[in-house]
Parts: C-alpha cells; structure tokens; sequence
C-alpha cells in the first residue's frame, strides 16, 4: 500500500466517525448548525435585520425570518456585487461569484464565502470517504489518476472579487495533495473549445492510469463515447513512438475502435452530480461493467448531500446546510407550509430550504427531492421545481420522465445515452416526444408503451388525458448525435441536460418523423 493511501485510509476511518455521528443523530446536528449560524452571522446585515442575536429556537427562526428565493435577493446580491466586502449576507467578505449551469435560464453570479468553500470541501471530502470506507481496495482509486470534468474556475470578476465555475474553484481550492491526484488540471479546464477539449481530455487518459470518472454523467458519457468510436486512430497517430502506443493499439479493434475497460482496466469509480443519473446506469454498467456508480449533491448556494451507502441515493448532510422543506402540494401557494427536518415523511416530495454560514437564509433552492429514507435522510429523484410541462392538465415533472425513462431502459434493456422528453401542442391534439439516444436500436413501441406505463403508475391524469382523447400517444425519435454534446460545445462545460421541455428545437438532431 502506498504512502498515501495510508494516510487517506487513516482519514478516511477518521471521517467515518463524524459521517456517523451526523447521520445517527441528523436534528441534533441541523439544530446546532443554526444555532452557530445565528451567533456567527449575527453581525451582518441580514442578521441585524432579522434579530439573529435574540433567536433562541428553529420555531423562532422561521416565524421571524422569511422565506426568500433567488429573484427576492436580488436586490440584496447587487449590494453584495458592489460591496463584497461590506458583510451583508455574512459577517465576513466574498472571496468569488459561482456562475451557476443557467439550467434555468440565465447564468447567474452567486457568492461565496471562505466558510462556504469549507463547507462545500467538507462535502466532497465524505462523498469521496464514503465510497473509499466501503470495501479497503476501494482506496486503490488513489494508485491512479481520478479524472474530472472541470470549467474555469476564473471567467472574469465583479469589482475585484473573481467569477468561475464551482468544479474549477473547488479543485483550485482543495487539498493540496487531494488536488494533485485530480486531472487533467486547470490548464485544461480552462480551454474553452469544445473539441480540443475533448482531445486533451482523451490524451491525459490514455496517458495515465484512470481510476475515476467525476462529473455530470451524461458529458462524462459523450466522452467515453468518443473514445470509443473516433478517437482511436487520432490517439495512436498523437502518441506514436511513446511507451503509450501499445497501451492504445491494444485496446483498439480492426476498425479503430476503442474497448474502455481495456484502455482503462483499473477504473473503479464513476462519479455522478448535476442530473438524475437513474436514467443512464444501464448504459453505464454495460460499458464499465466494473464501476461502481457514486453520487454527489452541489448547488452554487452550498453542499447539499453525498451518497454513503452503497444502495442508490444521496444522504443529506444536516451539519452543512440547515434544512426545511415545502411539502409539493404547497410550493404554488404565496404562504406555504414548512416542515422541519424531523417531519418529513418517507416517499414524499418536497421543495428544499437551505440556511447556510453562505449567507442564505430560509432560501428555496428551487430543488425538488423525493424523501426515500429517513434512517437516514435520504433523497432520489432530484429536479428543478419549474420542470413541468403541462398539456392536458396532468403536470408532467422532471422527476416522472426520468424515473420512467429509467423504468423503461430497465424493462427493454435499453441503454440511453441522452434524452429530452418535448412537450408538442402545435396540432389538433398535444402530444409528448421522446427524444433519445440509444447506445444500441431499441424497439420504439416497446420502449413508449415501457415509458407509458411506468409515467401512469404515479401520474394518473396523463393515461387519464390519453384514454379522453385530450393528450395523443407518445413518440420516440432517436438522436442522430447527442443533443446535450451540442447544447455543451454551444454553451459551457457546466450545461446540465434538460429532461422535459416545450423547446421544439431538440428534434434538429433526430431523424425525421
């Protein structure tokens, strides 16, 4: 065993211990968190405003502060963009602007304080200990490179303070040791063409040992896929004459395609944030057969949870954030009911409030999760609150396309790659499109009636809407090429993909009807 998988064993087990006590005892943690956050943010212009000093209880704390959402904080983050120094949503200054993804819509500039970056660091620390502390060769990740799908962590700045994205800050930031096992480096993070990218991306893992894949699952899967059909013979042509040719003429067939598992026999770990990734474990179990698939819970306002257990899910950290939550019958409503985290009931949904040493007080993230467990804390089924489309009254959400499109691949053994579900109400009766990309042809008919079926067990007004003739049948078009590779060259590395949506433009990259 090497010197430093010694030392992050040692860690490792150290952690364990503050894992367990966090999940073993979730209200306690969450209620000491907002009492140190009360005392620590006392003196910012928030806390003045809402009396942080005489805050005695979580009961208190909600009846006194009130709810807030990014477009009510608006005028408080421009003081915070012309006075990032002048401790207004905390009582110590911003050290830089996280540009969120934009899956929303426009990109936004969210701060962050030193104690926002530890927390984050903290988060990342347990996902990554969870998994080492489920098996001891599990830290044999550390013999090899751990690669990570980054964006710049400085785009620009905002009266000195510095902008970038939260995958390039938190590495620039992170332990120094930790930091080096990470690759490529910010020197490739920082390239902006999509394509040279990619090539930079395919050189640093056919020169090293890859161990581990991080980042949002379906880029990291577009990448995996050129490797295995297009970048074989550019790679054999680059490292001509290098100790690395015969790693890669190896690994290729007679028509220049690449075998991953080959190229990469020790990669043990793919790492998962950003979307649901339930819809695409069948493809990426079919092509590494031998990772493990892990998860991890980020948002630009804090840390929100890392998976611990080896069963699908992401643990909640109560410790980190302080937690309330809308139940999903409430969030339309302008006086919604907010339940601590001890009432949360098992297979409910609910909109998620975070307090955070950030500076975000009773914030609505805008995130919906599924409670799948309560010892612990545990959530699925991750979306934005805004995803739902609506064509005959049935609400369709994000969270029940990805579940049936997981549902579906499992049923039909399809292995998705990429997908967006278009809402289409152009003609005399609307109907919902598949728009998918499929690592091998699936019967389109199976598929839709596997979709159909698995949306009518938990939406009842959509097979409803069908059977009165107000919604039509549901298509499948296939994706010539990836929609969100596209939507990623276009835009930025951080582009999360859109699981439901009225946009009519994800057909451009299907075959005809």
């Amino acid at each position: 065993m090497s010197i430093l998988r010694k030392l992050v064993s040692i860690v490792a087990k150290r952690k364990a211990r503050e894992i367990d006590r966090v999940l073993n005892h979730p209200v306690e943690e969450s209620n000491r968190l907002l009492t140190d956050i009360l005392k620590k943010q006392q003196d910012s212009i928030l806390g003045r405003r809402y009396g942080f000093d005489s805050i005695k209880t979580p009961e208190e704390y909600a009846e006194r502060v009130p709810l807030t959402d990014f477009e009510r904080m608006q005028p408080i983050l421009e003081k915070v963009y012309q006075n990032p120094m002048g401790n207004i949503m905390a009582s110590e200054p911003v050290i830089w602007y996280l540009t969120t993804s934009g899956s929303t819509g426009k990109q936004k500039q969210m701060p962050i304080t030193k104690s926002g970056l530890k927390t984050a660091s903290i988060g990342g620390a347990r996902m990554w200990m969870g998994y080492m502390n489920q098996h001891p060769d599990n830290t044999r990740i550390l013999d090899g490179a751990m690669i990570m799908f980054g964006a710049p962590s400085v785009t620009g700045e905002i009266h000195g303070v510095p902008t970038g994205y939260g995958s390039g800050v938190y590495v620039r930031n992170q332990n120094k040791v930790f930091a080096r096992l990470i690759k490529p480096g910010e020197d490739v993070f920082c390239i902006e063409d999509m394509e040279e990218k990619m090539k930079a991306y395919a050189l640093c893992t056919a020169k090293n040992d890859v161990t581990a894949l991080q980042g949002i699952a379906t880029l990291s899967l577009a990448f995996v896929r050129r490797m295995e059909e297009q970048y074989g013979p550019w790679l054999l042509e680059q490292l001509k004459g290098t100790m690395h040719e015969k790693k890669v003429r190896n690994s290729m067939d007679s028509d220049g395609r690449i075998d991953v598992s080959n190229l990469w026999p020790n990669l043990k770990l793919f790492v998962s944030g950003g979307i649901d990734v339930d819809p695409y474990r069948k493809w990426i179990k079919s092509t590494l057969p031998d990772v493990t698939i892990w998860e991890g819970y980020a948002a630009s306002e804090g840390y929100l949870g890392s998976q611990i257990l080896p069963e699908p899910g992401l643990q909640l950290m109560p410790d980190l954030n302080y937690l309330e939550f809308i139940p999903e019958t409430e969030i339309d409503k302008e006086d919604p009911i907010v339940v601590p985290l001890s009432d949360v009931k098992k297979g409910d949904r609910y909109e998620l409030v975070m307090s955070n040493q950030n500076g975000w007080y009773r914030y609505r993230l805008g995130d919906m999760v599924t409670i799948t467990r309560i010892d612990p804390y545990t959530v699925r089924s991750i979306s934005r609150k805004g995803g739902i489309v609506s064509l005959a009254g049935e609400k369709l959400s994000d969270a029940h396309v990805a579940n049936a499109m997981a549902e579906a691949c499992r049923a039909t053994g399809a292995q998705v790659m990429d997908y967006s579900v278009v809402g289409v109400a152009d003609g005399d009766i609307p109907y919902y499109a598949i728009a998918a990309m499929f690592h091998q042809d699936v019967n389109s008919s199976e598929f839709v009636a596997a979709f159909e079926e698995a949306i009518g067990k938990v939406n009842w007004e959509f097979t409803n809407s069908q059977g009165m003739g107000a919604l039509g049948p549901t298509i499948l078009r296939k994706m010539k090429t990836s929609r969100h590779e596209q939507v990623v060259k276009e835009t930025h590395l951080q582009a999360k993909p859109v699981p439901l949506t009225m946009d009519r433009s994800v057909f451009a990259v299907c075959e005809a009807a």
